[in-house]
């Protein structure tokens, strides 16, 4: 029994022995295997983050892949990219390998891009996924494989129809023209003459007026007025400038015209466009005239009683006529002298001149004079054309780089008429005679014509002259100053949808967020993502579309950052957006778009100029085309600050340029990269897993 005994426990201790020494050999294999995972997990980490530097640098084959699946899309779905990565293209996950295991470990990987749908936009989006797959491999181990997915989506960030401009302003701005606070645009260098930028500038809540009563949805479009300043723009009015005083009997009045004019006719003898008018029906509502023949009336009166002489025959027709001068033999024959002696006259002058500063004491000049009656009109029937100065500086700095400009524009500089004076001989009694000097007759504005001034000449003195009084000449295109008589004026922009007005036109939006990368419920959120700290330095990180819902509270502030990295375009779905001095860390390869869909750029930081490297719009949807209040429009607040913008612009409302300083500029640089781009794409890859499997190989 003792011997039974002592075998049976021999055999339990043996078995016992043999079951906790396979235990522990089962648990290392396990903890083994784990590790095995965690290396092939960095080899998946090391491989993204190579995906993610390579997809978007086509110095690599993946960004050159991404490139030519852009230019060529092939039909859905696609392989776009696959490729073996060997241990030496993973050397961190395989110096971690060797580290804890000796080298008895490989790491190696697979990566393939798979693009599965097109989102429909200006230009194609698309969205797929990358497939990782890391392998461990061990002498003593079974291969273990780990796979994960992540969204890959490729957006195309440029909007071809917003794009070609430099600036698109919806709402009317009265003080377009203002000389104290100055609108610059630079366009692309005029490199092809079949490439230039455009500039829309719309009316929309232009002012009801009695001309106008419904503003700008009225019977008749309003025109937005950009005011010729000549001392300025001598450039552009090329073979049209030719600066000269009139040519005048009074030296003063030469003198007084000197330096107004920057394009003088010679004088245009009156008789021979004369027969274009009735006699007297057409002058004798002239008051300068029937002033004129009154005082010879009361000249004539002492001669009443001396029949015979001039003053009685004058009076018997005045008798005779009932005192209607257009009955009078003696005003029929005043015209006529008149009209064989006058010389017609008139020049070209702008609004600076005649209603500045410098014009004050050139039109108070009775000859100049007659253009006063147009101010005198408009600050009743419209006031908005009494507001002018010096145009936008539309075309540079330099007046010579070429921009076509969309919208309701008219080019507005003014006529300066008037009829010359002259001696006119009255024979006296016994055989004397007399010379009465007629006074320079200035030609004054009228909207309804009523005298010889105002109504039309058949044939016209030239192209520009229906009629001989002093006028605005606003028919004429800007575009005529670069792109000649066949260009004219294109009042609509065109989305590719049809003819617009320009009050729906808003930057393009993935309603279904397909290709928005990142997506976050406020500003503060993004701040604390996209804001990081790149080689030393606090940056903003770009990656594709990136959406905030909401900046209400707290609007999104970028003032503490300088330059950015990265392709990308923040939307804003409501809220505002604080900016300072804002550069692109890479010109060549790095762009920014910010889309505010309801709120306003606000510009701030230190300094009086603020320079911002990016394509900037601030526009409100408004589903019925509205005139809404300028509080509830988008647009740009400089802070009293001169900004410039390497990029465009795009807004509802300059709201009058009240916020640039006294003497100050905004300035737009059309960046040809927007306009013109070579790769507008932006390919973001997604910070979430959308599939993940370990493969255990038996």
């Amino acid at each position: 029994m003792v011997c039974v005994f002592a075998f049976l426990m021999m055999v339990m201790i043996i078995g016992l022995a043999t079951h906790k020494s396979g235990e522990v050999l089962q648990l290392g294999r396990t903890i083994e295997q784990e590790r095995l995972v965690l290396f092939a997990e960095a080899g998946l980490n090391e491989m993204l983050a190579a995906v993610k530097v390579a997809a978007n640098d086509r110095r690599t084959t993946l960004g050159r892949a991404f490139f030519e699946f852009w230019k060529t899309p092939p039909g859905l779905p696609t392989v776009v990219f696959r490729a073996d990565l060997p241990a030496s293209q993973l050397p961190v996950a395989n110096a971690l390998a060797a580290e804890q295991l000796g080298g008895r470990a490989e790491i190696s990987g697979q990566v393939k891009v798979v693009i599965l749908d097109r989102i429909p936009g200006p230009r194609p989006s698309y969205t797929g996924y990358v497939e990782l797959i890391s392998q461990a491999r061990s002498r003593e181990l079974p291969e273990i494989k780990v796979k994960e997915r992540r969204e890959v989506k490729i957006a195309d960030l440029s909007y071809p129809f917003l794009d070609k401009y430099a600036l698109f302003v919806k709402s009317f701005c009265r003080t377009l023209n203002n000389p104290n606070r100055r609108l610059i645009i630079q366009g692309i260098p005029p490199s092809d003459p079949n490439l230039y930028s455009f500039v829309y500038l719309g009316n929309r809540s232009y002012p009801p007026c009695p001309e106008f009563p419904q503003g700008a949805k009225s019977t008749e479009t309003p025109p937005v007025l950009l005011d010729i300043a000549f001392k300025d723009d001598h450039r552009l009015l090329g073979s049209f400038y030719r600066p000269a005083p009139f040519q005048m009997t009074n030296p003063e009045f030469v003198q007084a015209s000197r330096d107004n004019l920057f394009y003088v006719i010679p004088p245009v003898p009156f008789n021979t466009i004369a027969n274009s008018f009735a006699k007297p029906a057409d002058f004798v509502r002239t008051p300068e005239l029937i002033s004129f023949y009154q005082s010879i009336i009361r000249v004539s009166q002492p001669y009443a009683d001396d029949e015979g002489s001039l003053g009685y025959l004058v009076l018997k027709d005045y008798q005779r006529a009932g005192g209607d001068p257009g009955r009078s033999e003696v005003f029929k024959s005043l015209v006529t002298t008149l009209v064989s002696k006058w010389q017609y006259q008139y020049g070209y002058s702008d609004f600076d001149s005649v209603a500045g500063d410098s014009g004050r004491t050139f039109v108070s000049k009775p000859p100049f004079c007659g253009i006063l009656d147009y101010f005198l009109y408009y600050s009743q029937a419209n006031p908005q054309k009494v507001i002018g100065g010096k145009m936008p500086l539309l075309f540079g700095p330099n007046r010579d780089t070429p921009v076509f400009v969309e919208g309701p524009v008219r080019l507005r500089f003014f006529k300066i008429a008037f009829c010359d004076e002259v001696k006119l001989t009255f024979d006296l009694y016994g055989s004397n005679s007399m010379q009465l000097p007629f006074p320079t007759l200035p030609l004054r504005f009228e909207e309804q014509p009523r005298t010889f001034a105002g109504k039309p000449c058949t044939p016209q003195v030239d192209e520009r002259t229906k009629v001989l009084m002093s006028e605005a000449i606003d028919v004429l295109s800007i575009n005529h100053l670069f792109f000649g008589v066949g260009r004219t004026m294109t009042p609509k922009p065109t989305t590719g949808r049809g003819p617009i007005e320009g009050h729906d036109v808003f930057p393009a939006f993935d309603e279904s967020l397909r290709s928005v990368a990142h997506v976050y419920p406020t500003a503060e959120e993004f701040v604390r993502d996209r804001l990081k700290t790149i080689q030393g330095e606090r940056m903003l990180d770009l990656d594709g579309v990136a959406l905030i819902l909401s900046c209400g509270r707290s609007p999104l502030d970028l003032t503490s950052v300088s330059r950015y990295r990265g392709k990308g375009r923040i939307v804003i779905r409501e809220g505002n957006c604080i900016l300072g001095s804002l550069a692109p860390l890479d010109q060549r390869l790095d762009s920014l778009g910010i889309s505010l869909m309801f709120g306003n750029f606000l510009v701030r930081g230190a300094g009086d100029d603020v320079i911002i490297h990016a394509s900037l719009a601030a526009t409100t949807c408004f589903s019925d085309n509205s005139s809404p209040d300028p509080s509830a429009e988008s647009g740009l607040h400089c802070g009293g600050k001169n900004v410039t913008i390497h990029g465009n612009l795009v807004v509802d409302n300059l709201f009058e340029l009240k916020s640039l300083p006294e003497g100050g500029r905004l300035t737009i640089v059309h960046d040809p990269n927007l306009y013109l781009p070579e790769y507008p794409v932006r390919v973001s890859i997604g910070e979430a897993k959308s599939l993940v499997a370990v493969d255990y190989a038996q």
